[in-house]
């Protein structure tokens, strides 16, 4: 072989041997159980709760992944996150110096599920039978106390503090989350979820984040939603959220403070009703306008008693089928402003507290009739509205003979109104409204009664004997 060759192949050879031993060692420390523990330390410090790593490999291309990551039970809350892998890049230069400077953090398709524990209830105090004598405690024997030693206690020295984890970028790709109140039921999800952040010198962590849908239980979708944040020792700040609802425009804010709970505001400006009907898996034929909406709520998470906020609702130029229960009203006593409301005023007025969404004002006027409103709704979806539905003398003249004596004045000029309830659930109500119009007890459950009035009739039976005969 020329020397020329052996002067370049050696050194290369000794360059390469050099670095497979650096690999080596170095995937021996990564994968050491005192780094893995100050990883799982680094990373409780950050979410501000403990965490459990395992499942951990390295390789030179992709850095050192951690294949499971999980975040344990905490007091009224279940979380259980996983991610595909969560990859740290390390600064190779740190290393030589035993620092860990992390030059980047990749969390790959995270899913997180939330959920809230039902609250434990106390155990019921046991009663004593009357008589039952009370035991006394035992005695107990007090010794004298010795004779004082003096004993010298050489002074602990504590030893050094072990160097933090230097994390100074992290992204989060196609994630997920759902969130679950005590009973199960899904409250929020959200889907491709998309974070870039810095982690600034004292420990604050900075940056915008993305999400490509979201669903509010199983009406709201809003799309798009774009923001910046803030997060520091567990709390969480949000300043700026905007987004996509129903072709409108969806704004707001949020934080999060260990201890203080969590506060959120939002407004919802020109959101088209047949869009948001449609999003929701309601029928939209025949609906136009839009609703304008803004909000404000706070609480502590798993603990629905402390929520407490604010909600107003608006509605310009709508046209729009009502529920169910309304409609067939509509349809059983031809009504036509029941089958498809055209309404010239729609607001309504919400408060949240004591575990329900109080309805204080809700109005729907069109030209013959107004329908308004107040009531309890509660968190388990049961309600209890006190309405009133106000009829001119037009409407009143064509119904003719259809309606009952229980119309009383009105406040409204013109107007006669009937007081009615809705009771049941949102995904069921019920209402005393078809009794109250026609003076006759029909029941509750008008989609009962449409069912019962448009049966077919039921066949004869045959009987055997009589055919034989």
């Amino acid at each position: 072989m020329p020397k020329f060759a052996k002067s370049i192949l050696i050194p290369a050879g000794i360059l390469l041997l050099a670095y497979a031993l650096a690999v080596l060692g170095l995937n021996i420390y990564l994968q050491s159980h005192g780094l893995q523990s100050r990883i799982q330390e680094a990373a409780s410090a950050a979410v501000g709760t403990p965490v459990t790593i395992r499942g951990t490999h390295y390789t030179p291309w992709s850095g050192f992944t951690v294949s499971s990551i999980t975040i344990p039970q905490t007091q009224g809350m279940s979380r259980v996150f996983e991610a595909v892998s969560v990859n740290f890049r390390f600064a190779f230069f740190p290393l030589l110096q035993g620092r860990l400077a992390v030059k980047q953090v990749d969390i790959n398709s995270p899913l997180l599920i939330s959920k809230s524990l039902p609250a434990r209830k106390s155990p019921a105090p046991v009663e004593m039978p009357a008589g039952t004598p009370v035991s006394s405690p035992p005695s107990v024997a007090v010794e004298k106390p010795a004779r004082a030693v003096e004993i010298t206690v050489p002074e602990l020295v504590e030893p050094p503090a072990r160097p933090a984890i230097e994390v100074r970028r992290i992204n989060v790709r196609d994630g997920r989350a759902q969130f679950y109140d005590s009973k199960g039921g899904l409250i929020l999800a959200v889907e491709g979820v998309g974070i870039t952040a810095e982690v600034l010198p004292d420990g604050q962590i900075a940056g915008q984040f993305g999400i490509d849908e979201a669903g509010v239980g199983a009406a709201l979708h809003p799309r798009r939603i774009t923001g910046t944040f803030t997060w520091q020792a567990g709390r969480l700040v949000i300043p700026d959220i905007q987004g996509q609802l129903s072709g409108g425009a969806l704004t707001g804010t949020f934080e999060f403070n260990p201890g203080n709970g969590y506060s959120a505001t939002v407004a919802a400006d020109g959101v088209l009703l047949k869009k948001l009907a449609g999003d929701a898996g309601i029928s939209a034929d025949g609906a136009r306008g839009s609703l304008f909406a803004k909000g404000a709520m706070r609480g502590m998470p798993g603990a629905p008693e402390t929520i407490t906020g604010t909600a107003e609702i608006n509605v310009r130029e709508a046209r729009f089928q009502p529920v169910d229960i309304i409609r067939q009203i509509g349809d059983l006593m031809s009504i036509r402003e029941l089958q498809m409301l055209e309404l010239k005023t729609a607001e309504a007025r919400f408060a949240i507290r004591d575990e329900e969404v109080l309805v204080e004002n809700l109005v729907l006027e069109s030209e013959n009739l107004l329908m308004d409103g107040t009531g309890p709704v509660g968190f388990d979806g049961k309600m209890k509205l006190r309405a009133r539905l106000h009829l001119n003398q037009k409407l009143r003249k064509d119904l003719g003979g259809l309606l009952g004596d229980d119309f009383q004045d009105s406040e409204i000029e013109g107007f006669r109104q009937i007081p009615f309830s809705v009771t049941g659930t949102v995904s069921r109500p019920k209402t005393d409204l078809l009794d109250k119009l026609t003076g006759f007890r029909i029941g509750q459950d008008v989609g009962g009664l449409l069912k019962n009035l448009f049966r077919a009739p039921a066949k004869e039976k045959k009987n055997p004997e009589k055919e034989a005969n």
